[in-house]
């Protein structure tokens, strides 16, 4: 009975515990349902609307781009390239009349009909008005100048299309308006093409787009006037003021374009919370979708309810199983504590088993965290690592100082755009306007692919960058810095370009001598092709012709690591000889060992066959020179014997050895012997010059005054000077002392006066001036005012038999010997000579002598 009772009063108590916890149960779940319902209905609204806030932000671009879009074509056609009334615009009606340009009014016509545009207009370039369409506004205008409105001003300045904040039509309706610039090829622009739009146009498409009876839009332009206005405001619970207020405020925090908010504020009109969503539009325009926070409740509440029905039911359901069950588990009770005590402690056995492998784990990750650090700060590589949101998660050092980044943007939590704007910003990505290229990059981001690209810096680096997806959302960026590679790089494409271009055969062999690669200048040489000579030995050119010592001083050479050169006569494919000039080298590796022979080699048959025909026709020249110099003497030696006599025998008669001479007969003999004696120094020049070229010229020094031998030359060829009546003067600063050979000095100093009187005509005059030289030698300078040389002829006048006017001048000047032989002594004493002059001026020679003669 005891036990009965026991058991009974077990049942009670889990009937009573039961029924306690099932009410608190269904209390609890319908007041947490409650507010999580709200919670939930608050939150997907808030993730609903912001997509929607950025649907309807997109849709509201898109439809201002086809308006303007609409314009800018109406702006392009031909009819709209210029105002070709203007001197028929009437300020008292805004514009030309009704009937004048009307291309202009038909197109505009067509653009209404449309039913985008309310009126449309065109401005001259200084804002003021050519025409409104309809002809009724343009008539009614308060204003015939738009130059200061902004949206005007703002299109002057940027040549692109701008769109109005809200303001009052001339028809009295609140429109905005949108200002399309036409350019000229210059530039310059030609018209304001505008259109204005009505607002209750606007608030039609707000009507349109938001289908929730409870949401409400609202959109203001950049000044945060009201511009539309959606939903129903009354059941919505909300104050139109509170709104605006909170959308204006959103503005003036300057978001960016697209960037969209979603906030929650009280609404003080009705003590309500409001729950708002707010997105920029890329026009500055703002947009906000909104939400009474008492209307959730109204929402969920019969949702609420039903849950509230089901909970209890099921509660209800398990209380009387649960009653059921109690017995059972009342009986059970001590088995399943027995049960529960064992397993506790097997439980915490695994704890403590399961906690060492964790410290484990966790020391090996440390450690495998703090080797990966180690590794990405000391990689020649910059890496970075950006979450699915497009944000920096981590960089390494290399990756900051790669691209000269400050040390903001290497943060962990930098966006993306930060990165890219700022990179463009200081011209990274080269000539671009940056908002669009940031734009553009973020789309590509937020689809990502595995990318591969080059990149060059501002400075010239090159960079190679490689990005990678992650799984989870996200990418990996490795920046290489590949400057010298590309360098190297260029360099042998360069130096390949210069190999297969090159003139000269270019030969690679390996360590063994078997050829690897030719040039193509080999291959036209030699006849044979690439594949036919890859793989063989260079000998397969050999002709047998050259030394076998020549071809072992060759390979002892270049496998000691010199270089050899020299000529090889070599056979080619065909089997004619041809001779080549060749230079080969080891090529090393970096650890000094030779992995291939270079050879470089010249096809020099055409210049051997020159050189050998050269040196046969030198010395053919050299043999008739040769002759023509020893018959020259003999001739000499011939003609001076017997004219010796002639000469004797012309003085007899002069002295009249023989009784007095006629007159007449006097001047015969001063003929004969003038002539004889001009024929005596030819001969002697002949001998001279003869003497000169087969080195029979004797050069004998000795101490002398280089003055007083040009005095006494001077003295000697006054006489003649006299004849011609010539001036001829000797300006010196005293003794000039040399060793030289004394007779050779007069020899040349004589000709170089003897030229002189013959060359100047009479009265002219001769000047001798004697200096010292600064090597310590001496020089005497000859200077006439004669004919002078012709330029053509300055390049000759030392070579034998060269006369300035050798067909109009007297043969007693002599037969162009004198020059050549003063340079032939001049040059065995060891000086020089040279020779200006100016045709009609005059001659000046200059002749430098050593102090001593060698």
């Amino acid at each position: 009975m005891t036990e009965g009772v026991r058991r009974l009063g077990i049942r009670a108590r889990i009937a009573m515990a039961i029924a306690t916890v099932g009410i608190a149960a269904v209390v609890t779940v319908v007041g947490y349902l409650d507010g999580a319902l709200e919670r939930s209905a608050v939150r997907q609204w808030q993730h609903e609307r912001t997509t929607d806030a950025a649907t309807l932000a997109v849709g509201f671009e898109r439809t201002l781009k086809e308006m303007i879009g609409e314009l800018r074509l109406a702006a392009s056609v031909p009819a709209m390239s210029s105002l070709g009334d203007l001197d028929r615009v009437d300020r008292a009606i805004n514009g030309i009349p009704l009937g004048v340009d009307m291309v202009k009014r038909r197109i505009l016509d067509t653009i209404i009909e449309d039913g985008a545009f309310s009126v449309l207009f065109i401005l001259q370039p200084n804002g003021d008005h050519y025409l409104s369409h309809p002809f009724e506004v343009q008539k009614s205008l308060k204003r015939f100048n738009l130059a200061d409105r902004t949206y005007i001003q703002r299109a002057a300045k940027t040549g692109e299309a701008t769109l109005s904040d809200s303001f009052i039509g001339a028809d009295g309706v609140p429109a905005v308006a949108i200002d399309v610039p036409r350019l000229s090829d210059s530039g310059d622009i030609v018209m304001h093409l505008g259109g204005v739009i009505h607002l209750p146009r606007l608030t039609e498409l707000f009507t349109m787009t938001i289908s929730d009876p409870y949401d409400f839009g609202l959109l203001v332009d950049r000044q945060g006037e009201l511009i539309a206005s959606s939903g129903q405001a009354a059941k919505s619970g909300l104050s139109l003021t509170a709104l605006a207020a909170a959308l204006h405020e959103f503005q003036r925090g300057n978001p960016t374009a697209d960037q969209t908010s979603t906030q929650i504020f009280k609404d003080s009109s009705n003590n309500d919370d409001v729950v708002a969503t707010f997105v920029v539009l890329r026009s500055g325009w703002a947009l906000a979708l909104a939400r009474g926070r008492s209307t959730f409740v109204e929402q969920v509440k019969p949702e609420l309810t039903r849950i509230s029905l089901v909970v209890g039911a099921l509660l209800l359901a398990m209380g009387v199983i649960g009653f059921s069950i109690a017995n059972h588990v009342t009986g059970r009770w001590e088995q399943s504590q027995r049960a529960l005590a064992a397993a506790h402690d097997e439980l915490e056995d695994r704890v403590r088993h399961r906690t060492a492998d964790l410290d484990a784990s966790r020391r090996e990750l440390e450690f495998k965290s703090s080797t990966l650090e180690t590794i990405l700060e000391n990689i020649n590589h910059g890496i970075s690592l950006y979450d699915r949101d497009l944000r920096l998660v981590a960089c390494n050092r290399r990756f900051a100082e790669m691209l000269d980044l400050p040390e903001g943007l290497a943060q962990p939590g930098t966006s993306l755009e930060t990165y890219l704007r700022f990179n463009a910003d200081r011209g990274e990505y080269g000539p671009c306007d940056p908002e669009s290229f940031v734009a553009e990059r973020l789309d590509l981001a937020r689809n990502f692919l595995p990318h591969s690209f080059q990149r060059i810096r501002a400075d010239g680096r090159v960079l190679e960058v490689v990005g990678t997806p992650l799984p989870g959302g996200g990418f990996v960026t490795t920046h290489t810095d590949i400057t010298e590679a590309k360098r190297a790089e260029e360099a042998l494409r360069t130096l390949s370009r210069a190999v297969e271009q090159s003139p000269v055969s270019v030969v690679i062999t390996d360590p063994r001598g078997d050829i690897q690669y030719a040039n193509p200048k080999f291959m036209e040489v030699t006849g044979y092709s690439l594949d036919e000579v890859r793989g063989q030995n260079p000998r397969i050119l050999k002709s047998g012709l050259v030394q076998t010592d020549t071809y072992d001083a060759l390979w002892r050479t270049i496998t000691s690591g010199g270089t050899w050169e020299g000529e090889l006569q070599n056979r080619k494919k065909s089997g004619e000889l041809f001779w080549e000039r060749a230079t080969i080298s080891p090529i090393r590796s970096p650890e000094g060992e030779v992995i291939h022979f270079l050879a470089v080699k010249e096809d020099v048959t055409a210049r051997k066959q020159a050189d050998t025909d050269i040196h046969a026709a030198w010395q053919a020249a050299e043999e008739a020179n040769r002759a023509k110099t020893v018959f020259l003497s003999h001739m000499s030696h011939e003609l001076r014997t017997p004219l010796t006599a002639v000469l004797g025998y012309a003085e007899m008669l002069r002295s009249e050895v023989a009784g007095p001479l006629l007159p007449l007969y006097a001047d015969y003999v001063d003929s004969i012997s003038t002539s004889g004696r001009h024929l005596l120094s030819i001969i002697d020049e002949v001998l001279d010059i003869s003497r000169i070229e087969l080195g029979s010229y004797r050069i004998v020094a000795a101490d002398l005054d280089m003055t007083a031998v040009a005095s006494d030359c001077v003295a000697m060829i006054r006489p003649q000077c006299a004849a011609k009546d010539i001036a001829i003067t000797l300006m010196d600063s005293g003794p000039l002392r040399l060793r030289c050979d004394e007779k050779a000095l007069r020899q040349i100093a004589v000709n170089l006066l003897g030229n002189a009187v013959k060359y100047t005509p009479n009265g002219g005059k001769i000047t001798v001036v004697m200096a010292p030289s600064p090597e310590g030698g001496g020089t005497m300078t000859v200077s006439d005012s004669g004919c002078g040389i012709p330029p053509e002829k300055l390049d000759h006048v030392f070579e034998p038999f060269q006369r300035v006017d050798p067909l109009r001048a007297d043969p007693a000047r002599g037969v162009g010997l004198g020059l050549a032989i003063c340079r032939r002594i001049v040059g065995l004493l060891g000086g020089s000579i040279a020779i200006a002059s100016q045709p009609g001026q005059g001659t000046t020679a200059t002749v430098s002598l050593p102090p001593s003669v060698t």
